[in-house]
């Protein structure tokens, strides 16, 4: 198992914590020594030092062999603060637990040994830093690629700081050289319930996961052609053997066969990806043709377009925050929409097809905060909101109110058509937050006989068409998590965030993969009627 930087300090400090002293002696042929100095004559040293990494030994060392000032004898406190100082700066995503344990195991024990020396003012500074730190985290902050978020930010990030954990936990099966672990790490990101494929981490981890899958194949080409080898040679060595060696043999066999069938049926359950056996040539060759698959698809996606659209996402959710309530930031989340579905034109069709019910969940709460910015405005006339996303979509090939001429004469370009017509003036019929049959003199978005703030013909606070508790979108009875297919009628527009809570990112984007599944499932079966 690979440990953490954070676990790796930890072991390191508690396993140096028998050899507090470290002497260096420097020899004249340039060799150095680390250990422990336990005697010493006018002729020469007795020395307790490294032979390697892990083994010791213990040797006169004449004086005459040792260098001039060759002997450096380090203080219990100055090799414990080497150790120390892994810690920081800590590691990003650190729990308030992991604060309070780096406190009470590690810095006030140290504190406590050698009050007085300047390493202790050190590790002084290092205990005010921590104890910062877990007080942010304690507030909601999270650390994240060295960055700290306050807790709004941190809410607002939250899709991104889980699938940067998921990677961080793939990197580290990739070093371990674990890679069935690692593979099984990233099917996270194409778990639809994560909804990690719309993060910023996305397509790095894509890029990870094909140098893993390289060398993978190259392991298991090497696999399958030892395969046969190896069990000619188990066979023969049974065939020379006569009991009781025999049967133990046997057994042992039988018994390593069951634990890696055991271990297969559980893997099996959950993932594709299963740890190889070489032993079994039909799994190690469904193992490799797995492999080759997911290259297949991995390398036809288009990270360049991907990265664009999951950072226009990334933007959208930080908006999305606080969008009901601040202009500037409903005129970001306008801008982000847009930005999002002119990079997803150019995806792959399934991605496509996921960035298309994404960015239709955040058009219709752009149009909801809209309108709620507009009630709650005063009755005098007043500018559209600069950004909107209202209109057709451009991951669909047409221009979207509020969008920038240059922008919407380039996707009427490539789907063949004319440029958009200029977005109406405010109050005019189609204008960008005008809502069909206002009246002259009334507040844009305001429809006669509206309560303030409230959808025409919704109770307030509820989202209109959706019943209480349900995704929007989701059918009455269904589990969560599943979704209905898409209606032609576009669906009523969700309900603003409350200010503490908000709209889970998640829920928001689920819907999204939801539907690509739908349709890939669609696709399947409408193949096999063809093939019938």
């Amino acid at each position: 198992m690979k440990l953490s930087r954070y676990q790796s300090a930890v072991l390191a400090l508690a396993c140096s914590a028998g050899f507090t002293h470290a002497d260096v002696v420097t020899l004249k042929d340039g060799k150095k020594l680390e250990g422990t100095i336990t005697a010493e004559t006018p002729t020469s040293i007795h020395m307790r030092y490294r032979l390697t990494p892990k083994i010791w030994d213990d040797k006169d060392i004449p004086r005459s062999e040792i260098a001039e000032g060759g002997i450096v004898k380090q203080k219990p406190e100055e090799v414990e603060i080497l150790e120390l100082r892994k810690y920081v700066p800590t590691p990003d995503l650190l729990s308030a637990e992991k604060y309070e344990q780096l406190i009470q195991d590690r810095l006030r024990p140290f504190l406590n040994r050698y009050p007085g020396t300047k390493e202790a003012a050190e590790v002084e500074k290092m205990m005010t830093d921590v104890l910062e730190e877990k007080e942010k985290v304690v507030a909601g902050g999270a650390k994240l690629e060295g960055k700290w978020l306050s807790r709004e930010e941190a809410k607002a990030e939250s899709l991104n700081i889980k699938a940067y954990a998921a990677r961080s936990a793939m990197l580290e099966k990739i070093e371990a050289k674990d890679y069935t672990g690692a593979l099984q790490e990233f099917d996270k990101f194409k778990d639809p319930k994560t909804s990690f494929a719309a993060s910023v981490y996305y397509p790095k981890a894509v890029e990870d996961i094909l140098v893993v899958i390289d060398k993978y194949q190259k392991q298991l080409e090497q696999m399958v052609r030892e395969q046969p080898i190896l069990q000619k040679t188990r066979e023969d060595s049974i065939k020379k053997l006569i009991e009781p060696e025999l049967t133990r043999l046997k057994d042992a066999i039988a018994r390593e066969k069951d634990n890696w069938k055991t271990t297969y049926d559980q893997e099996r359950k959950t993932t594709k990806w299963f740890t190889p056996y070489k032993y079994d040539l039909e799994s190690l060759k469904a193992l490799s043709k797995s492999l080759n698959d997911e290259k297949e698809y991995l390398k036809g996606l288009d990270l360049v377009a991907i990265t664009k659209v999951n950072e226009a996402i990334a933007r959208m959710l930080r908006a999305d925050a606080k969008a009901g309530k601040d202009k500037a930031e409903l005129t970001k989340l306008g801008e982000a929409i847009v930005e999002g579905e002119t990079a997803a034109a150019g995806a792959d069709a399934t991605s496509k097809q996921f960035y298309k019910t994404v960015f239709t969940a955040y058009r219709e709460r752009h149009a909801y905060f809209a309108q709620m910015l507009a009630s709650a405005a005063p009755a005098e006339a007043q500018p559209a909101v600069t950004g909107a996303a209202g209109g057709s979509a451009a991951i669909s090939g047409t221009a979207t109110p509020g969008m920038d001429s240059k922008v919407a004469a380039a996707l009427a370009a490539a789907s063949g058509g004319a440029p958009a017509p200029a977005t109406p003036a405010p109050g005019t019929p189609g204008a960008v937050g005008t809502v069909p049959g206002a009246q002259p003199g009334m507040a844009p978005g305001v429809v006669p006989g509206a309560q303030p703030g409230v959808v025409p013909g919704a109770q307030p606070g509820v989202v209109p068409g959706a019943q209480p508790g349900m995704v929007p979108g989701a059918q009455p009875g269904m589990a969560p998590g599943t979704y209905a297919p898409p209606q032609q009628a576009m669906p009523a527009a969700p309900a603003a965030p409350e200010e503490e809570e908000g709209m889970s990112t998640t829920t928001m984007i689920l819907i999204a993969a939801g539907v690509v599944v739908l349709v890939i499932l669609l696709t399947m079966l409408g193949g096999g009627k063809k093939k019938k």
